[in-house]
């Protein structure tokens, strides 16, 4: 045999050894099924099969809950919950913050502030989209336009 032959035989006998290692597993469930395999007789290992999983069936468990859902007051507030997707309103007033971002008042009492630098030609009275973007992002758009700028909810 040549030496490539040799080294894969033993590859294979070296990770079908330890394959065969039981895997050190947390808690009480991998322990006893640990225990169960290493039952000689076919007929006892499946009755300690059987056992656990009749043991299993019959206790509890968890159901996780339904977040709540939200309402257009708290949207861009929940912090990576799902809710509404998009929401519609008209813009009450426009301001700068102190390093130059618009500021947009909606007639929904919402306030939100522009993060991205693009120009957006949106004036008191226009009516803005503003939907879900990527990584809970939001995205402001106004109605009739293509332009949109990412925005941040201020309050």
């Amino acid at each position: 045999m040549n030496n490539i032959t040799l080294l894969l035989i033993g590859a294979v006998v070296f990770t079908s050894v330890l394959g065969m290692q039981p895997a050190h597993a947390k808690g009480k469930l991998p322990h006893k099924l640990q225990k169960c395999s290493q039952l000689q007789s076919d007929d006892k290992r499946l009755a300690c099969y059987d056992r656990l999983a009749a043991d299993y069936a019959n206790k509890s468990h968890p159901v996780r809950s339904q977040p709540p859902a939200t309402d257009t007051k708290s949207f861009g507030l929940e912090h990576k919950q799902d809710s509404e997707q998009v929401i519609s309103a008209t813009i009450l007033e426009l301001s700068k913050s102190a390093n130059g971002l618009r500021r947009f008042t909606l007639d929904n009492q919402q306030r939100w502030q522009q993060i991205g630098t693009q120009a957006f030609f949106a004036k008191e009275g226009d009516t803005v989209t503003i939907r879900r973007g990527s990584f809970n992002s939001f995205i402001m758009q106004k109605e009739g336009s293509n332009r949109s700028v990412k925005v941040r909810r201020v309050d």
